[in-house]
């Protein structure tokens, strides 16, 4: 599928740009034929005027004379006195153009020619759609003769030069179309690669749902058996799994909603101005009888001052606050001390709690991975019990959550050992 949608994208990039492409090279070539037209007429104009001045000038005409200006000037000359044309015996088959010989008209026959008038004596012969020739009628009176003079020139040397040009283009044009290809192609395969990646992060992300609620579901049914199978006296612990389970699954599939939300842009927040040091007081107390059942000294530090109030979900902040403490709890070896506490600082834009523990610490390689859904540290990485129920969702959902809030949740190295988890928040998100 991926493969089919890369070319079917490429395809149509490519059919766009090269329609965009031949508009450009069209366009550009229209005004290249004109520049080279409007060229070849001022070039013949001036021209023609030099040679109509210089025949002015003369008292004798020789054949001689035509012949070098004629070749000087890359046109035919055509001279009629009082209407009979002169020099007829010269090389007259090497300088007539036979397949333009309807523009050319003696004068004595009371004949003219009738292209489109471009200037003052200058025409452009036409037979069809295409000018074919350029064209210089004057007459000049001189010791009471009529001397008319024609000057023609054929285009068919100008449209040798466009028809190159149009070659010329046209190989760009296919070159172009060729590099076009490819590079949507390229294009199109950056463009996918967040798509795949995406997909499979879903697929890895359902493969580990998938995973992780098969053990506890697997408990659930055995111990639904055996209830069928024990006395009512015998039943009671097996509700008591049962029940834990079941809690399990709850907080996980709440943190998979979460996750869920967040990705879909629908994690709603209730945004209220918020005392964060009551929040965390809140928090601690909540958390002192865990701390102590588990043999953990756990401890708050606040500023003496008073701080402003921030705009945030207190709720949402809360769970924050939970899951940094509920992992240091759980990863950190009893006896294990962790500090609670509001970092110093102007608060004047931002604030910065942190949660900090002295355990074995989280290696550089999996700070960032921790991250991420359902990665959990190895026992090696960092001194910490194995314990049920944590899936690698927790500090997932705590990154989304206070990414929605515009802040930051990060991980250092504390200076006496151990992990240092910093969540910082702007006053006005």
């Amino acid at each position: 599928m991926y493969h089919n949608v890369r070319l079917r994208l490429t395809k149509l990039f490519t059919a766009v740009l090269s329609v965009l492409l031949a508009v450009l090279l069209g366009v550009c070539f229209y005004f290249s034929v004109k520049q080279q037209f409007s060229l070849q007429l001022s070039s013949f104009t001036s021209q023609s005027y030099t040679v109509f001045e210089s025949i002015s000038g003369q008292t004798v005409l020789t054949s001689r004379w035509l012949a070098t200006h004629e070749e000087n000037a890359g046109f035919r000359i055509y001279l009629w006195d009082n209407g009979v044309e002169l020099f007829h015996n010269y090389d007259h088959a090497s300088r007539t153009l036979p397949e333009y010989a309807h523009y050319l008209s003696a004068p004595d026959a009371g004949r003219t020619l009738h292209p489109k008038k471009e200037a003052d004596g200058i025409s452009v012969g036409r037979h069809g759609i295409l000018p074919e020739v350029l064209c210089y009628q004057k007459q000049l009176v001189k010791n009471d003769s009529i001397l008319q003079i024609c000057f023609l020139q054929s285009l068919k040397p100008l449209y040798a030069r466009i028809g190159s040009s149009l070659f010329l283009y046209l190989a760009l044009f296919l070159v172009s179309l060729c590099l076009l290809a490819l590079f949507c192609w390229y294009f199109t395969g950056r463009l996918l690669q967040p798509l795949l990646a995406s997909r499979e992060s879903q697929n890895r992300f359902i493969a580990s749902v998938s995973h992780e609620l098969r053990t506890p579901l697997a408990v659930i049914l055995s111990s639904a058996s055996a209830c069928e199978k024990a006395s009512p006296a015998e039943q009671k612990p097996f509700f008591q799994v049962i029940a834990r389970e079941g809690a399990q699954m709850s907080g996980m599939l709440e943190q998979l909603l979460t996750l869920s939300r967040a990705d879909s842009h629908g994690l709603a927040l209730q945004i209220t101005k918020t005392d964060l040091q009551t929040l965390l007081l809140e928090t601690y107390e909540n958390f002192l009888p865990l701390a102590a059942d588990s043999g953990h000294l756990l401890s708050i530090r606040l500023p003496e001052a008073g701080l402003p109030l921030c705009d945030c979900d207190q709720g949402r902040i809360r769970q924050v606050c939970h899951i940094l403490l509920h992992n240091a709890l759980s990863h950190t070896p009893a006896g294990s001390t962790i500090l609670f506490f509001i970092a110093e600082g102007s608060y004047e834009k931002e604030m910065t709690i942190g949660v900090q523990d002295n355990g074995g610490g989280i290696p550089d390689g999996e700070k960032e991975k921790i991250f991420d859904r359902f990665y959990r540290v190895t026992p090696a990485s960092r001194a910490a019990k194995s314990e049920k129920g944590h899936h690698g969702l927790g500090l997932a959902v705590a990154k989304e959550i206070v990414s929605a809030h515009r802040g930051t949740l990060t991980v250092t190295d504390a200076e006496d050992g151990g992990a240092l988890f910093l969540l910082t928040l702007p006053l006005k998100p």
